[in-house]
């Protein structure tokens, strides 16, 4: 194989690892159309879930037998994003949001006027996440993240990411909503400075980095003879991109130390399976010898 440069111009792969262009996007109405129709099949998918709790098993009580804490933390997630889904989808039904939220809260707790939008916008929830899972006297809390769609006229907007938490009650019939949730603060550190790995002597990562874009490059190819060499005389372990996947192009690499450990992180230009390309970082593994630079591992993101 050839020698390859450290520049920040991509290896053109052959042109049969290429995919055609994508197709354009759909029209914002065929957007607004698509949306709402995956975001009731999702809800509509967790409310049966949900309607399922009272034959659930209930929140972990260490006085009850079967009750594992990780099948309870999954029971609690599950529950109060699927309230939260239906809490925070505001679309002109009143009468429906009642009876939909009424399905998962507690006697007497009475949510649906607690959501106000401005005249002709529609919200969704597309995407929700349990991120924690807080026991508290008489039941537990459920911490969930949420990213918000709002639909108008005028088209769709995103209405950006929201935390709030989800009090349940916990009893031997399952678990129920027994307040409005509150919102939380976002456990996001963007822009938090990362802390500065040990530097590599400037010969040796220039060495490194080549050597990792070569595997990085095999690997794309399925070259294994390449992988046997670089690895000195055994493959190194290799998780090639996800099924589906497809590469594009070898980017630059960055090594780290310290020099008993070194890794470098290739940039790697790959196409999913609907078209569109996405930069994934690489991470190899690497072995600074006496018989010169061994590569140990590569590491795409896929099944080993």
């Amino acid at each position: 194989m050839r020698d390859q440069a450290a520049a920040p111009g991509a290896d053109a792969l052959p042109e049969e690892l290429l995919a055609t262009p994508a197709p354009p996007p759909p029209s914002g109405s065929r957007i607004s159309g698509v949306l709402r129709v995956l975001a009731r099949v999702v809800l509509w998918t967790l409310v049966a879930v949900g309607a399922l709790r009272g034959l659930l098993p209930p929140v972990h009580d260490p006085g009850r037998p079967g009750t594992a804490p990780g099948a309870a933390d999954r029971q609690a997630s599950a529950v109060a994003t699927a309230f939260l889904r239906e809490y925070l989808t505001v679309n002109g039904d009143a009468a429906g949001r009642a009876e939909r939220l009424g399905r998962f809260t507690a006697a007497g707790v009475e949510l649906d006027p607690s959501v106000s939008l401005r005249a002709g916008t529609t919200q969704y929830a597309d995407q929700l996440v349990a991120s924690d899972v807080r026991p508290v006297d008489g039941g537990v809390e459920v911490t969930v993240l949420a990213h918000l769609l709002q639909l108008r006229a005028d088209g769709c907007r995103d209405a950006g990411t929201l935390g709030f938490v989800v009090p349940l009650a916990g009893g031997t019939g399952g678990l129920a909503v027994r307040d409005a949730p509150r919102p939380a603060s976002l456990p996001v550190a963007a822009g938090r400075r990362l802390e500065r790995s040990q530097p590599v002597p400037a010969a040796m990562a220039r060495a490194a980095a080549r050597v990792a874009r070569q595997a990085v490059l095999a690997m794309a190819e399925d070259d294994a003879a390449a992988l046997a060499r670089l690895g000195g005389g055994a493959p190194p372990a290799v998780r090639p991109l996800p099924r589906g996947w497809r590469p594009a192009g070898v980017g630059t690499a960055e090594v780290t130390g310290p020099v008993s450990s070194l890794t470098a992180r290739v940039a790697l230009r790959a196409i999913a399976p609907a078209g569109a390309r996405y930069p994934v970082p690489v991470r190899v593994r690497l072995d600074a010898g006496p018989h010169g630079i061994v590569v140990l591992q590569v590491d795409a993101g896929g099944a080993a």
